[in-house]
Order: C-alpha cells, then structure tokens, then sequence
C-alpha cells in the first residue's frame, strides 16, 4: 500500500513537473538561411507579374504632408496551403532592403505602425526618414545574410512571432524578433489574410544596435 501510495505521488509530481516545463518552456526555433539575392529577385519578379493586383488592392493611407502613400505589395495566398505566410512578408522586407527601394520596405508593414515610425522624426522628407531606417537596419549596407525562424509555442503552436538573424559582413550578428499581423485584403477576391509586420522599425534598430 505504501509503495502504491509512492507511486502515485512520483508520479503526480513527475506530471506537475512536465506541465511546468511546458508552460515556462522557450518558444521552438528551426532557423532556416534566406538567401539574400535570390529572395530579392524573386520578389521583383512577383510584383512585376502582379501590378495589376497592387494596383487594384493596395490599402492606401493619407498624409497631410502629400508624402508618397503605403501599400501591401505583399499579395495573399491560400491560407490552407502549406506555404509560410510570414516568411512572405519577411521576403518583401528583405527584397526592399536589399534593392532600397522605399515602397517594398514599407509595405511589409502594418500602415499604422509604420507611419507613426516615420512622424516620430522631425525630418519633413519621410522617404529620407525611411532610406535612414533602412540604412541603419543594413548597418550601412554590410548585411550579407539572415536566418529566418518562426516561432512555435507550446505543443508546436503558432504565434505571432518569428526571429530574423542579422549576420554582417563585419562578422557582427543581430537576432531581432519581430511580431506580425494577419490583414484581411477585402478587395481581393477570396478576402485572404496576409501578413505585416507591426513591430516598430526603431525597435529592429534598437535590437540590432544592442547586440552589435
């Protein structure tokens, strides 16, 4: 009897011990290298074939100072389909760094975010405020690659959340962790999600500069 008792209580405790773990345990990371050219012509190459769509779906945002507007270049796909939503988007970050191309840049992500990034400046010219973000994010154009990971959660949950690691050519290393948002584009046909980024673009800056 004592020894049943035992047991019960080895076991109990080994369970307790199990849901601690997963409840405290660290999001699961498989980080997987994006290779930095290819992803840039592959991105040019889909908005090239798909201006009609841009065209027609891009959300626009309005700024009183006449400024060049915001939209998603970024077009939905299957939500069902085993494609990797946010990898998407983290293509069209990277192809708008990687080109310099300002309105790439900015449409990955979330109008809101972006634009209060953009005003937190004082400088009049935001397509400036915008060239400096992503000079600063580039460290100058040293960037030569970056590891891309989702993050999972508890039992292989999704999150909102995915991890870039910035590797320079200095040998410096970034990890920045972003959050994204899945938008609904109503005026495309099947009304299919795609993702934004909406951390702020100071706050990739600021992870950058505390790890390099």
């Amino acid at each position: 009897m004592i020894k049943k008792t035992v047991s019960v209580i080895v076991t109990l405790f080994v369970l307790f011990g199990l849901l601690i773990y997963l409840i405290i345990a660290p999001e699961k990371e498989n980080k997987e290298i994006i290779e930095l050219k290819s992803t840039k012509e592959e991105v040019l190459t889909e908005i090239n074939k798909t201006k009609e769509y841009v065209k027609k779906t891009s959300e626009w945002m309005e700024a009183d100072t006449g400024e060049s507007d915001i939209g998603y270049y970024n077009p939905p796909h299957d939500e069902n389909s085993n494609r990797d939503q946010k990898k998407d988007v983290v293509k069209y970050f990277i192809a708008g760094l990687m080109t310099n191309d300002v309105d790439i840049f900015l449409s990955s992500f979330y109008p809101q975010t972006i634009s209060e990034d953009l005003f937190k400046s004082k400088v009049q010219d935001k397509t400036k405020v915008a060239e400096d973000i992503m000079n600063q994010i580039t460290r100058s154009g040293r960037l030569k690659e970056i590891q891309y990971a989702d993050r999972k959660g508890i039992f292989n949950s999704k999150t909102d959340k995915l991890s870039l690691t910035f590797i320079y050519n200095d040998n410096k290393q970034a990890k920045v962790t972003l959050h994204v948002l899945p938008v609904q584009d109503s005026h495309h046909e099947h009304e299919e999600n795609i993702f934004v980024i909406t951390t702020s673009a100071w706050l990739i800056i600021e992870q950058i500069e505390n790890s390099t």
